[in-house]
């Protein structure tokens, strides 16, 4: 799985969504579902701060 620098938010999800998919279904080597749950795990991170970053800019819009 290749990783992308500059992902949308909807994207990652999508990822997330097709690991997960794949976790449920395959029967995968131990290396291999480490890597998934690793790429996972990033996607995560990334929505995480997508959507506190956008918390804040409409935090902003109601404070000015």
């Amino acid at each position: 799985m290749a990783k992308k620098v500059d992902i949308s938010y909807s994207e990652a999800m999508a990822e997330i969504e097709k690991i997960l998919g794949s976790l449920q279904s395959s029967d995968c080597d131990v290396e291999t579902l480490a890597k998934r749950v690793e790429r996972a795990s990033e996607l995560i991170d990334l929505c995480r701060k997508r959507l506190r970053k956008a918390e804040a800019d409409v935090d902003k819009l109601f404070v000015e």
